[in-house]
């Protein structure tokens, strides 16, 4: 039978596919083993796959930090750029939780672009175009007038 040793073994030498099968057969022998579904996530290309192993050692053992570590780099990033576009949501007061009817369970977390309906609301990269179309517009302007300067100095004129 096949350990622990032989999956991180395969993984250091390269091959992954062996080192999938290694920890399958691990898992196939306990599905309990945390250290088997992180070799295994380890190996995984697919997001999806990884998450479900991540999930699993959760499941064993809520603490395990390297399956929580996983999953947060599973999560996409924010663009700092974008997230600095990006108007913000006014703080909720108890007012607003009273007139939910003080419920204060989150539900879920959106990424809304700030509470215009979808009509108004410009999208992150409608601004970064625009920004984009400006800073060109500036560019050109800048070496334009510097060729202009140049050749006007280059010619006598």
């Amino acid at each position: 039978m096949p350990t622990l040793q032989d999956g991180q073994n395969a993984i250091a030498q390269g091959n992954l596919q062996q080192a999938r099968l290694i920890f399958e057969a691990l898992l196939q022998e306990n599905a309990r083993n945390e250290e088997a579904w992180l070799g295994l996530a380890e190996v995984l290309t697919d997001t999806e796959d990884r998450r479900i192993c991540y999930d699993n050692v959760l499941k064993i053992n809520k603490k395990n930090q390297a399956a929580k570590e996983g999953l947060r780099n599973l999560e996409p990033q924010a663009d700092p750029l974008v997230m600095a576009l990006a108007p913000q949501q006014p703080e909720e007061t108890e007012d607003d939780e009273a007139s939910i009817g003080g419920d204060s369970t989150v539900i879920s977390e959106r990424s809304d672009f700030g509470s215009a309906s979808e009509d108004e609301q410009v999208t992150p990269t409608a601004i970064l175009v625009a920004l984009g179309l400006a800073l060109s517009v500036v560019i050109f302007a800048i070496v334009g007038g510097a060729f202009y300067f140049l050749v006007s100095t280059l010619t006598g004129g």
